[in-house]
């Protein structure tokens, strides 16, 4: 489990997670991966103004009442135990399975547009208005069906062609989140739209800062924050968007307290939309693979984002979009308390902790005949202790492929 601490409550010991935020954003984030291994290192730390840093308690050695004592509370897993409310409940018109090929279609399809729509932007600076809000309908359309499907296909890795996935499901998470609250149609379409187009304006950044694999020093920064406004001019010149889909994508990286780009705006001033947005591009953003580091499991990104609340993101927003995509989300890879592991295959909305885990790998890691178990039925149908997810694994340690375990 990953969890924010003070740089004063920090031990020698204790493993450090690389959240991979940026560092201009978060400059007093200590976010170098490993272990401090001394005491000297760790006065070192300090010294350099550090204030926070995420760490992994279970690689830290710490059980969960030493956990709690840090956090001053319950953990972010406790947090979100609670029976959620009927609002809250996810729909499902049809099942995972059969939902799953029409999404993967979706989705393959919204890579094809992707290549071209990102190309026409970089070289044309314009859009297919018409062509985006096609690809936006079938978005709304899969997710009416089942969200689940979707929002799992975005996460398995199936491509590694981030500049094309992220603005892909940016738009699916985006829309799947505003459908998990309740928007009516005719306001999904708008905030999809915003979502798709929310970093159009880094076709007006130089491609030597906007792929710079390490970290960018503060003119290249200060050229960064330009895109949102850059997204705003390609945009408004073509006449074609609604006020609130510009709003937002100028505002997506506004901060709740205020610190944000471009206009420092916080709180209720930042627009619905753009929260949405915001919350749905950290997401991807942590959870992606790039040149300069590896993707978070699911999870432990939700983990991170549950301990910038209040900083980076309203407190409401995020607690309920992380109940949107389940504390261990669809496409999670996880180890059961019986030591098999497998994937997160549907959540369920009354049991947060309890989802279906398609269960394909014994404790060595060998394939094992699939079985899709319920954990909440499991747990209300045992004698002795209940079956549960006892922890979310990296994939990549064992060279899983998890677009075959999903099929």
């Amino acid at each position: 489990m990953v969890l924010k601490i003070g740089v004063n409550e920090l031990a020698v010991g204790m493993y450090v997670v690389d959240t991979g935020l940026s560092w201009m954003e978060h400059p007093y984030l200590f976010s170098r991966q490993g272990p401090i291994d001394s005491e000297k290192s760790l006065q070192a730390l300090k010294r350099e103004g550090y204030t926070e840093a995420f760490i992994d308690t279970r690689q830290s050695g710490l059980d969960d009442d030493a956990a709690r004592r840090l956090s001053g509370g319950a953990l972010f897993t406790e947090a979100f135990t609670e029976r959620a409310t009927p609002a809250a409940t996810s729909r499902r018109a049809v099942p995972m399975a059969q939902e799953l090929p029409a999404a993967r279609k979706v989705y393959e399809d919204a890579l094809a547009f992707a290549r071209d729509f990102i190309h026409k932007a970089y070289l044309e600076k314009t859009v297919d208005i018409e062509r985006s809000e096609a690809f936006v309908s079938d978005v709304i359309s899969s997710v009416a069906r089942n969200r689940e499907a979707l929002t799992g296909l975005c996460k398995l890795r199936f491509y590694d062609e981030y500049s094309y996935t992220h603005s892909i499901n940016v738009t699916v998470l985006a829309t799947a989140f505003g459908q998990f609250l309740g928007l009516p149609e005719d306001e999904l379409h708008p905030l999809g739209l915003a979502a798709l187009f929310h970093d159009i304006g880094k076709a007006n950044i130089p491609r030597e800062v906007l792929n710079k694999p390490g970290r960018l020093d503060d003119r290249e920064f200060q050229v960064i924050k330009r895109h949102p406004l850059e997204s705003y001019v390609i945009l408004k010149g073509m006449g074609a968007l609604a006020s609130k889909v510009l709003s937002a994508i100028v505002e997506h990286h506004e901060k709740y307290d205020g610190s944000g780009y471009p206009r420092g705006i916080g709180g209720e001033e930042v627009s619905m939309f753009a929260r949405i947005i915001s919350l749905a591009d950290v997401y991807d953003a942590l959870t992606s693979e790039r040149v300069y580091k590896k993707g978070m499991p699911p999870s432990q990104a939700l983990g991170v984002m549950y301990g910038m609340r209040e900083k980076d993101f309203h407190p409401t927003m995020v607690e309920r979009f992380i109940k949107c995509l389940g504390i261990y989300p669809v496409g999670s890879f996880v180890r059961l308390s019986d030591s098999r592991h497998g994937l997160v295959w549907a959540l369920n909305a009354q049991a947060p902790l309890s989802p279906t885990v398609k269960a394909a790998f014994d404790d060595a890691m060998r394939p094992i005949p699939a079985e899709y178990v319920d954990l909440a039925a499991c747990g209300e149908a045992s004698a002795g202790p209940p079956l549960s997810i006892a922890e979310a694994v990296d994939p990549r340690r064992f060279n899983i492929d998890m677009a075959a375990v999903m099929n």
